[in-house]
């Protein structure tokens, strides 16, 4: 097997993982002293400036799925960062709002995230982010379609190929 370089289209996957996983490394780099997880640092920054709000509009601003958050939200709640309460207009809902000590907490937090962002993006032209967004919204839309074409195998199904091996022919490996 040679060593070929890899197609441009697959460096661009790798790329934005790569890049995800560094703001990851540069917030836990700045929050760690403070036992933060980077998910926690952008879950209170998004409380912070969204004030009283409830689960949606928090993942309205995060790339963060819905199980994800509520854990998130626990573990915050259980470090008194922040209140929860039932919504009195759906009491199937619930509304989050910072204590005093988490809005001390999410005050610095805010200010690292106008640092991080603000470094992401230095040396760009604002047409060149504009466009930059617009084809990051483009790639989460042909994913979407992906998954709408050909859906996910469940975990249990991937699972049974894969201990059954590709001799059996019921696994087949998606491009």
């Amino acid at each position: 097997m040679t060593n070929q370089p890899m197609p441009k289209q697959a460096q661009v996957g790798l790329l934005l993982a790569a890049v995800r996983r560094r703001q990851r490394q540069a917030v836990e780099a700045r929050v760690g002293v403070l036992n933060l997880s980077s998910q926690q640092f952008w879950i209170l920054e998004a409380i912070s400036r969204c004030g009283e709000c409830g689960l949606g509009e928090i993942l309205s601003t995060l790339p963060m799925d819905q199980p994800t958050a509520s854990r998130v939200l626990s573990a915050l709640h259980g470090r008194r960062l922040i209140e929860m309460e039932c919504d009195t207009a759906d009491r199937r809902r619930r509304r989050v709002r910072l204590t005093s000590q988490g809005k001390h907490l999410a005050g610095y937090c805010s200010g690292i995230a106008k640092q991080i962002r603000k470094a992401l993006l230095v040396g760009f032209a604002q047409a060149e982010i504009a466009t930059l967004s617009e084809s990051l919204k483009r790639m989460m839309a042909n994913l979407d379609r992906l998954d709408a074409v050909s859906p996910p195998a469940s975990a249990k199904s991937r699972a049974r190929a894969l201990a059954k091996g590709p001799s059996s022919g019921s696994y087949r490996a998606r491009p």
